[in-house]
């Protein structure tokens, strides 16, 4: 544990045997194909936290969704077909993780101006 009583990367890297940088790119949002759910059940067993809630703090599609299962007929798809399908599938996950993180910030900053008496947003005089 750090000194705030919260888990350091070293140590949760120590405790799972996941790369502390992976680590550290999962909590900046910066692992750009998104963790695995194996990657974040062995975090969250780490943390003693149910998957679904860790994978709930990084925004993984699965955590608050039932799994996604491909209808049967995708068995008759060529690996090429299977890949693009794939890449749609990780273009939309990518532009949804976007957005809620535009929303967060929008959110976030909100909050900050309304707790700064006199903040407000200025517009450009023409």
């Amino acid at each position: 544990m750090s000194p705030w009583d919260t888990p350091s990367m070293n140590r949760l890297s120590e405790a799972t045997g996941i790369h502390v940088s992976t680590i550290s790119r999962i909590v900046k949002g910066q692992n750009v194909k998104g963790p695995t759910k194996d990657v974040v059940t062995q975090l969250a067993e780490a943390l003693g936290k149910p998957a679904r809630e860790v994978g709930g703090w990084i925004d993984a599609a699965w955590a608050q969704l039932e799994p996604y299962t491909p209808p049967a007929a995708a068995d008759l798809m060529t690996n090429e077909q299977r890949a693009a399908v794939d890449s749609i599938i990780r273009a939309f996950a990518t532009a949804n993780r976007a957005a809620a993180d535009s929303a967060r910030l929008s959110d976030e900053l909100a909050v900050a101006m309304a707790k700064k008496p006199g903040m407000r947003a200025q517009s450009k005089r023409t």
